[in-house]
């Protein structure tokens, strides 16, 4: 069978969801085709037979052509019969086929019987299996459904999924769930799980709600894209839930209270909680859990990584200090607003200054940033002057800044000084990457050290060195993979080195490889960005202000299209499915301030607003809080 595409519409504006095109149905009298080919090869196979051994007998011995007439008709004849049988069977009602190949009995009764089946839906079916065609209503999308998933029509089937997902909304969304369990569905499955943990909060005040099945709360409460407002609301969804049928459903209290986050509600909501609802203050398991999520807020506040995207609210945050090393520029842009804020340079009185070293490095972890190397002393700030420069004074110490209290403190050193490096958050480490080490620049050597810091436990460690020296390191995370590009070369004459060095990092193996991709043109390695969307490696061209994505199985990189501008040396940072690029210079006297974005689901480019003041040669990283700990927003 084929099918071609039909339409929906709501429930209030439709009553049936009518195919567009006629599904062409090229099984409706499958055995009588069978048998009818069947013969057809048979009788093909004789006449063969007879004309090649008179063909033949006019060159060979009579014996002898009769022999490969023979051998040559039979030959095609089994070919041709394997092909029709295999071309068959993928066009036949398969619940028939597996009917009448095994031992059944309706295999030799002569008629089969559909037991506990609507008439109307039967002569639907029959209906679409003589036409090719059929109407899908409110009224019969079930019980056609239900046959086509018995008789395992994957055409007519299909057509029922789509229909019910299009139909989909918060009072039938757990019906069509369970019936898609029933039926085997995958899409109407996939999509109906999508639906509950994208609306779960506005489900949770349906009275539906309370009659869930565990397993889909589980789901739900295991979800890092379930869309609540706060952590707060799941617990409370969670309460109403267990309520609902107390005497069966306290036991499992804990084990779904364990699949919440409870570190990630405000701490007096958590001790509020805990203190009134004796659902949590009567059971010890509860409280334990309480316990333990309290203990997390106090010993690692700010660093937790496990929040759900919905419940945070997204900034990229822009510091860079001036080359007298006396003026500073710091302020965020909100994702959500399309807003941009000037925030505290941390000269101003009870707040404590970020160190910026020339040639340090800012990474964001959690709802803090470290600043990790960099050189002492007074070394050009400007990537060209600074790698000029004829000693690197690197150091090891590392900064942890926290947006919240506007802190800075001190944390472990490196175990190695490092500067012009780069680092990157990947497996709730952060991994320093790159760079040169303490020295004149003829004898201090770039590095081929990597490590890692772990900020819960306030550790670093030491893993797989780079395979060779790389210069103006570029990394991206992409799940557990970190992907680093640079140049072998530090210096040439006329400051453009190329890219030429690409390298990925399997965190979980602690194992680098050296990928060969074809870049499909030159590239300057001070002149690309990496930033990682959905998991996929992004590379930015600032000189030809293009995009590619890099496919790890084939190892191709492809073009994704094309932004207007970009000056050199700009900011990228990779959202979900968009990529900003954010300032940059086009000479040393014009620098920008605009603020492009690229939606890779629908390969568009809009220019937002732009930045307080132009820039070029920045910190601009990602960093995301809790909404009720985010101190950027309005109530800030």
């Amino acid at each position: 069978m084929d099918c071609s595409s039909w339409a929906c519409s709501d429930r209030s504006g439709r009553e049936a969801c009518c195919l567009t095109s006629p599904l062409r149905c090229r099984n409706a009298a499958f055995p009588v085709i069978a048998v009818f080919l069947q013969h057809v090869v048979i009788f093909s196979g004789i006449y063969l037979s007879i004309y090649l051994s008179i063909y033949l007998s006019i060159y060979l011995s009579i014996y002898l052509s009769i022999y490969l007439s023979i051998y040559l008709s039979i030959y095609l004849s089994i070919y041709l019969s394997i092909y029709l049988s295999i071309y068959l069977s993928k066009h036949m009602c398969l619940g028939f086929r597996a009917m009448f190949e095994v031992d059944m009995r309706e295999r030799d009764d002569g008629s089969v019987t559909l037991g506990n089946q609507c008439p109307a839906a039967v002569a639907s079916f029959l209906d679409f299996a003589y036409s090719g065609e059929a109407l899908i209503t409110d009224g019969n999308v079930d019980m056609l459904f239900q046959l086509a998933s018995f008789l395992q029509v994957s055409v007519l089937s299909k057509a029922c999924s789509d229909f019910l997902i299009g139909t989909m909304d918060l009072y039938n969304c757990l019906s069509l769930l369970s019936l898609a369990e029933g039926y085997g569905s995958a899409s109407l499955l996939q999509s109906a799980n999508e639906f509950v943990v994208q609306n779960f909060f506005e489900l949770s005040k349906t009275q539906d709600f309370l009659d869930m099945q565990v397993n889909v709360l589980e789901l739900c409460l295991r979800s890092d894209a379930l869309n609540v407002p706060s952590e707060e609301a799941v617990v409370v969804s969670l309460l109403g839930w267990i309520r609902h049928d107390l005497p069966g459903r306290q036991k499992l209290m804990p084990g779904l209270l364990s699949l919440t986050r409870l570190h990630h509600l405000s701490a007096p909501s958590l001790k509020s909680l805990c203190d009134s609802d004796p659902l949590l203050c009567n059971d010890e398991s509860c409280l334990a859990l309480a316990s333990e999520a309290q203990s997390r807020q106090t010993k690692h506040n700010g660093l937790l990584t496990d929040a759900r995207p919905s419940t945070t609210q997204s900034y990229i945050y822009i510091h860079k200090t001036e080359e007298n090393g006396e003026i500073r520029h710091t302020f965020c842009y909100c994702l959500e607003t399309d807003q941009w804020k000037e925030l505290g340079t941390g000269q101003e009185e009870g707040t404590t200054m970020m160190p910026d070293p020339p040639g340090s490095y800012l990474t964001s972890y959690a709802e803090k940033m470290f600043v990790t190397g960099g050189c002492q002393g007074n070394c050009c700030r400007a990537i060209r002057l600074h790698v000029a420069e004829p000693f690197h004074d690197a150091t090891d110490e590392v900064w942890c800044f926290c947006p919240v209290t506007l802190t800075c403190t001190p944390a472990p050193a490196m175990l190695k000084p490092r500067t012009m490096h780069t680092a990157v958050t990947c497996l709730d480490r952060v991994y320093v990457i790159g760079g040169r080490t303490k020295g004149s620049r003829g004898g201090a050597p770039s590095l081929l050290e990597v490590e890692y810091y772990n900020p819960l436990a306030q550790t670093w460690r030491s893993v797989s060195p780079l395979p060779t020296a790389i210069f103006y390191p570029e990394a991206s995370a992409c799940g557990s993979v970190i992907y680093t590009l640079g140049s072998e070369v530090e210096i040439t004459d006329s400051f453009n080195p190329s890219l030429d060095c690409f390298f990925c990092y399997d965190a979980l193996q602690d194992q680098w490889s050296r990928l060969v991709a074809e870049f499909g043109q030159f590239f300057h390695a001070t002149l690309v960005k990496a930033v990682s969307i959905n998991k996929t490696l992004h590379l930015c061209d600032l000189s030809t202000y293009k995009v590619y994505s890099f496919c790890p199985e084939t190892c191709v990189w492809k073009g994704e299209g094309s932004f207007e501008c970009a000056g050199f040396n700009a900011g990228a940072v990779g959202m979900r499915d968009r990529i900003y690029i954010l300032g940059g210079d086009y000479s040393p006297d014009e620098i920008t301030d605009e603020v492009q974005v690229y939606y890779s689901g629908r390969s568009q480019w809009e220019e937002v607003a732009p930045m307080p003041k132009a820039l070029t040669e920045f910190h601009c990283q990602l960093i995301s809080f809790n909404r009720y700990r985010d101190p950027w927003g309005d109530t800030a």
